[in-house]
């Protein structure tokens, strides 16, 4: 392609030779077709060259910025002191594409997403910052974020379509391990049940970046039957848990897309049946987003497992998309408080206040709430204040294999 050629060849200078930190950002123009075929060709490149013009008017003199497809321009930010410099730079391109603008006579709302990659954590050539930033800005737009950053996986780790192939084989193969983490009941002091947690020690890389093949398992064939398989291995760990902790529960993380496939009912169901486990040991961990991607179905569904008698958590809340008219609806038991407010919540007054609304408004649903990202005392204590149920983190206990879960519930002071 012409405009990426014209591009790397400007920049090729700056990613060839030096040693020094540099950043590739990929801005996308959304909805670019769209805009065409409503306002005309015409308006659609002046668009462009607005977004290009702004794009030189807010970066650096030494910034590069070119075309490098229709609706995608490169973004090169050489001589950065870290890698938060391109965070920073990437906050504030997407800041100032938030207000309409006047194209010609035409409003025109700007609608962009960014994926950015640093040399040398992600690279240390264009092509290799490309695919990185391209990686980057596909899980923006997968979860509805303006830019992301490319978060560098295991040194030897090769491209998605390759790692997706082999998934198969770590099935076969026995390749893939269960983790728990513990829960805690705020009220009792005590362990009450764990989130299991899939890891992949790949015979041929190594160990895998969990986020990287969850992403890649997301699209892939082998999603149905590695979900299974989680399945099946959390609830006979819950069997051996229950042993020393009666009524331990396993929460198990459902992926996007199952909650559009009404099959995967039928696999909880099975799962349970085979191991004679009481439903209420299980506990369905989905995220806001995740039951936004078809609202009705996905609702259909959680209705369904909740009649099963399977535990219903809403993972990650307060990073998605539910209204109170629509939460006050879902079939769930629980909701999980993400970690990013809860990590620094005994610091920062906003963001207590933002845990113990969630608090009160779960305890108004007749909801249990967990909170996740707990790592010192002084949190967990505010969290006990606030009327917390739960709670989960390193400071209680890092995911460990399913194996020493039983040595640790035997020892620990929450046994």
């Amino acid at each position: 392609m012409k405009h990426r050629q014209d591009f790397f060849n400007k920049i090729s200078p700056f990613v060839g030779t030096s040693d020094e930190t540099v950043a590739f950002i990929i801005v996308k123009i959304c909805r670019f077709r769209e805009i065409n075929t409503t306002y005309g060709f015409k308006k659609g490149d002046l668009y462009l060259e607005y977004i290009e013009d702004k794009l030189q008017e807010i970066l650096r003199a030494d910034d590069v910025v070119g075309r490098i497809g229709d609706n995608e321009f490169g973004v090169l930010l050489p001589a950065l002191k870290n890698t938060s410099h391109a965070v920073l730079a990437a906050n504030k391109i997407a800041s100032e594409f938030k207000h309409s603008i006047d194209i010609d006579g035409s409003t025109i709302s700007p609608k962009i997403v960014l994926g950015v990659s640093v040399k040398p954590d992600n690279g240390n050539n264009f092509e290799e910052l490309l695919h990185s930033s391209t990686l980057a800005l596909q899980l923006a737009e997968k979860n509805n974020e303006d830019y992301l950053l490319h978060q560098a996986t295991h040194d030897d780790m090769p491209p998605s379509l390759m790692l997706e192939n082999e998934i198969q084989f770590a099935l076969e193969d026995d390749e893939f391990s269960l983790f728990c983490q513990p829960k805690i009941n705020l009220g009792t002091g005590k362990v009450y049940g764990g989130e299991s947690l899939i890891r992949w020690n790949s015979k041929k890389y190594g160990f895998v970046n969990t986020q990287y093949f969850i992403d890649i398992l997301e699209g892939s064939s082998s999603l149905m039957p590695v979900t299974n398989w989680v399945l099946n291995g959390a609830l006979r760990q819950c069997l051996r848990y229950q042993k020393t902790a009666p009524g331990f529960t396993v929460a198990v993380n459902l992926s996007p897309s199952l909650l559009t496939s009404r099959s995967i009912v039928e696999i909880v169901a099975n799962a349970v049946s085979i191991w004679s486990i009481n439903p209420s040991s299980l506990i369905l961990e989905v995220t806001e987003g995740a039951m936004m991607m078809n609202p009705k179905k996905s609702m259909d569904i959680l209705n369904e497992f909740h009649q099963l008698g399977f535990g219903v958590s809403i993972d990650d809340f307060g990073t998605g998309y539910s209204s109170l008219a629509y939460l006050k609806n879902l079939p769930a038991d629980e909701i999980k408080i993400d970690k990013s407010f809860v990590l620094n919540m005994s610091n920062d007054r906003k963001d207590a206040s933002i845990v113990k609304a969630a608090v009160d408004l779960a305890h108004n649903l007749d909801l249990k709430i967990v909170a996740e990202g707990v790592e010192d005392a002084k949190t967990l204590e505010l969290l006990s204040e606030m009327g917390c149920d739960y709670a989960q983190g390193y400071y209680m206990a890092k995911p460990m294999p399913c194996e020493q879960m039983m040595d640790w519930m035997e020892d620990s002071e929450w046994s």
